[in-house]
Formats: structure tokens, C-alpha cells, sequence
């Protein structure tokens, strides 16, 4: 059914706002930094610098909750520390250049653009996890035929080339034994995605789990897969900070593992305040509901870096190599430090 231009526009709007909140990018203006400092305790207090994806408030995962909660205002009060929080608007790379230029200490965000910013030689280590299954889905056009991936072989399908859609293209394909050759490839994220797939000028697009479920409802085609019963194929958003941060301010990464775990277990206490949380963005709750049906203890919410994870960075690794995205090859061990969730533990 054709809807009428102001109604794709909002849609749109929306859809790129799910986009926004798995990548991340610019600075909001001055006021935002001067709310986040007014909340702080004591004038006295050092700032710690904490990057985001999304606008305002409407952020996503265990960060998200912590930010909402105050985690991050307590457990960093507790250390002599205050968090000035700094939302980004843009794509992965606006965030890997503000740690780049120390424009922030520490930021949750996707786990390509922070691996390829590591390959690149920036002095950041992972050092606590913000979601450890950051699903994905693939939708297909309303009167598509194709019931599963397999079908799809041949027709033109959507994802942006050196993006975790790629990626999860790439894994999901495989997963099914079939060859990615086998499919016509559309360039295209984000808002320009949307705009192709509602033209109706490919059969499917691979992207968000999030995206394809918020499509799917409101009558823009049909989810037929995602990564919900194939956990190992799904992505993460992770706790990054620069190296020099983190070892004169030790205190600091704790205590934001600290407010990470507060959050995991609020969410597992109050899975229908979490999709409450989440739906601030204009996203219905019932698509976050759905999105995190498959486990709602949270353990993904868990800041602990798992074997689970380990795995799914090493693979990473493997996808930006074999796909010419990096230059330069790193063991997981250069990107991950595990000194500071053992810190917390301590702590408990």
C-alpha cells in the first residue's frame, strides 16, 4: 500500500534513529554537557568523558539503563569522579575519532568500528561489555515469495559494504552453506536503505534486528531470519577506553563496571520498564520486547568479558582481514583487558 510522503518521512526518521543508536557520532551542543555537569555532586570532582550513540537520553543496552538509573552519576560520585556523558549522532567512525583526539575518555558503541580503530594503532582497550548479542534480521519484500535465505540467491539484497551488516551477511550466508557470490548486493545504510527497500528495488535487506521488526510492523515486508536462535552470529556493543585513562584512572573503569552491572541486573528485575526505557525514542516497546524475547534474565547484559565474546571479536578480526577493511592484523588480546573487570570482582 503506497503511504504518502510525510508518513515515509517519519518512518524514516525512526529507522535511522535505530541506525543511530548501534553506531554513533557527532556532539550535541554545549547545553547537553552543561545538563550532565549540572547533575554532577561536588565541583571538586573529576570528569570522566563517557561517548554514546543516539540523541538526548534514548540510548540502548545496559548503557542505556545506566544513564536513565544514574548508575554512572553514583558509582563514579562514589570515586571522586563525574560523568559528563556526550551523545553522538553520526557513525562509528565520529566516535573512534573522538577517542582518537581525546575528545572522550570512554565510549560504548559497536565492536567493528572500535576493532578497526585498534587495528589502526589507537592506544584503546576494551575493557567491559555493553551488550554481548546485539541482534540482526533480514527482511524481505511483503509479496516476496522467498521464505527463508536460500531463496534470496540471485535476487538483489541490501547491506552496506564494510559495515556489521555486511558482516552478519557474510556469517548468515555461510552459516546456511551457501555463497555470498550467489546474491546481488545493494551498497546502501541507513535511511538510504530504507528508501531502496520501500522502493521496492531489492528483495531483502540484512540489517538490525531493531529495524527489520519495526518495518515488519508497520507493513513494510516480512522478517524471515535473524540471529535470536543463532546468538553466535550476532554482534556486541562494547565499554572502550583509552589505554592512558584507564591505568591513571583505574577507579574510574570499575566504578562504570560498577553502574554496567547495576543495569544487567535492573533489566533482569524489570524487563517491562527496560522496553519502557528503550520506546523514549519513539520505537514502540513491543519492538525492544520482541528484540530481547530470547533471554530476558539479561545475561548479555553481563559486563564480563566472555569466551563468548572473545570468540565473536576473534571472528570480527577474521571478517575486516578477509574483507581488505584493516591493514593490519591484532590478536584479541591487544584489544581486550580483563584488569579491571577482575578489579570489580575484588571489589564485590
Amino acid at each position: 500500500m503506497k503511504k504518502c510522503n510525510k508518513q515515509h518521512y517519519t518512518l524514516f526518521f525512526y529507522l535511522a534513529i535505530l541506525v543511530v543508536l548501534a553506531f554513533g557520532g557527532i556532539n550535541l551542543d554545549d547545553k547537553t554537557s552543561e545538563k550532565n555537569t549540572a547533575l554532577s555532586a561536588h565541583h571538586e570532582q573529576k570528569t570522566v568523558r563517557i561517548g554514546f550513540p543516539g540523541i538526548s537520553n534514548s540510548t540502548l543496552e545496559a548503557g542505556g539503563i545506566a544513564i536513565n538509573q544514574q548508575y554512572f552519576i553514583e558509582e563514579l560520585a562514589k570515586v571522586g569522579f563525574k560523568p559528563e556523558i556526550v551523545f553522538f549522532q553520526q557513525a562509528g567512525p565520529a566516535l573512534n575519532e573522538a577517542l582518537a583526539s581525546d575528545k572522550i575518555d570512554v565510549a560504548l558503541y559497536g565492536d567493528l568500528p572500535i576493532a578497526i580503530l585498534r587495528t589502526k594503532g589507537a592506544p584503546v582497550k576494551v575493557f567491559a561489555i555493553d551488550n554481548s548479542r546485539l541482534q540482526f534480521g533480514t527482511i524481505v519484500q511483503s509479496e516476496s515469495p522467498a521464505k527463508n535465505i536460500a531463496a534470496l540467491q540471485g535476487k538483489k539484497v541490501i547491506f552496506g559494504k564494510g559495515t556489521v551488516q555486511q558482516r552478519y551477511f557474510k556469517e548468515i550466508t555461510q552459516f546456511y552453506g551457501l555463497n555470498p557470490d550467489k546474491f546481488e548486493m545493494v551498497n546502501a545504510v541507513g535511511a538510504d536503505a530504507n528508501s531502496v527497500f520501500s522502493g521496492q528495488q531489492a528483495e531483502a535487506m540484512f540489517t538490525f534486528y531493531y529495524t527489520v521488526l519495526y518495518m515488519q510492523q508497520k507493513g513494510m515486508g516480512k522478517v524471515i531470519d535473524s540471529t535470536l536462535d543463532k546468538p553466535e552470529l550476532s554482534s556486541q556493543s562494547l565499554a572502550v577506553g583509552r589505554e592512558i585513562f584507564l591505568q591513571e584512572n583505574p577507579q574510574a573503569a570499575v566504578a562504570i563496571i560498577k553502574a554496567l552491572q547495576r543495569a544487567k541486573q535492573f533489566a533482569s528485575q524489570n524487563p517491562e520498564q527496560v522496553f519502557k526505557i528503550f520506546s523514549q525514542n519513539n520505537i514502540p516497546a513491543d519492538i525492544y520486547r520482541q528484540a530481547y524475547s530470547a533471554d530476558l534474565s539479561f545475561s548479555n547484559f553481563d559486563p564480563k568479558i566472555t569466551q563468548e565474546s572473545v570468540n565473536k571479536l576473534s571472528r570480527l578480526i577474521d571478517f575486516l582481514v578477509e574483507n581488505k577493511l584493516v591493514n593490519n592484523r591484532i590478536n584479541v588480546e591487544e584489544l581486550i583487558t580483563t584488569e579491571y573487570y577482575e578489579r570489580f570482582l575484588q571489589e564485590k
